[in-house]
């Protein structure tokens, strides 16, 4: 099995989903190192005009973040002797796909796939009801690294989403469906659709993605039986991940034979 980085700060050591993975024969796997203190180091983006327009690159309010990915892959890397596979959770798969597509894709030769639970990746609509939280990063992401980007370089790409909550806008304050419905719209401009709760189906897929929609599955830790990290969900998502590493592991023994026999 490939190493594996969790690239989320919001997932408990122990009992969580670190120990289920390990249970599940991921042997290596290591929580990136986000504290929640370290997210006010977004607000140096408020000295940036870019940003404060709403049309900031990832770089501006979160290349503090993107740099410890970078310097966890490496060390997972050399730690674990495999390629690394990034598991992000939330905002975690926007600012995963951030960090492989800069430095014109470097870090995909260490990356075996990106797998995400949960997480925004299209762009927020420009207009109200849409609301950018990134400042435009997300935007850059989508515009420069589009879809399944660096699966050319040998990255594949896992994308898994909840549909289990219908947006309401009609429902009682403080309802899950009348929550989802006030996210949604701002992350998509729609709030009468399905998702997990905080995020939209139609925003949490990437094109040339294997695409994952699970029914059962709510967004937040706080929903501990139903969030994609719980027992009774994780069984749902990760055959398909390990048979997405399979496939990809027999395509490249597969082109390595072609390449002896041109020898």
């Amino acid at each position: 099995t490939s190493g594996e980085l969790v690239a989320s700060g919001a997932i408990a050591e122990d009992g969580g989903l670190v120990g289920r993975l390990r249970k599940r024969g991921f042997e290596h796997v290591e929580v990136l190192p986000v504290a929640r203190p370290d997210w006010l180091r977004i607000l140096v983006g408020l000295f940036d005009a870019d940003f404060r327009e709403g049309s900031a690159p990832p770089e501006t309010a979160f290349g503090w973040y993107l740099e410890r990915v970078d310097k966890a892959v490496a060390q997972m890397r050399v730690s674990s002797g495999q390629r690394v596979l990034l598991l992000a959770h939330s905002a975690g798969g926007w600012l995963a796909r951030a960090a492989l597509g800069r430095n014109h894709g470097a870090l995909a030769s260490n990356v075996s796939a990106l797998v995400t639970l949960g997480s925004p990746h299209s762009a927020p609509p420009k207009e109200p009801p849409g609301d950018d939280q990134t400042r435009g990063a997300l935007s850059y992401v989508d515009n420069n690294f589009p879809g399944a980007a660096l699966r050319a370089k040998g990255v594949e790409y896992v994308t898994i989403a909840g549909s289990a909550v219908q947006g309401d806008g009609n429902a009682a304050r403080g309802t899950p469906e009348r929550e989802a419905w006030i996210s949604y719209l701002r992350l998509v401009g729609r709030g009468d659709v399905s998702g997990d709760g905080i995020v939209a189906l139609s925003g949490a897929h990437l094109d040339g993605a294997t695409q994952v929609t699970l029914p059962q599955a709510k967004h937040s830790i706080g929903t501990p039986k139903e969030w994609y990290g719980s027992n009774d969900v994780i069984d749902t998502w990760l055959p398909q991940v390990t048979l997405t590493l399979a496939r990809q592991a027999a395509s490249q023994s597969i082109m390595s034979l072609l390449h002896g026999l041109e020898g």
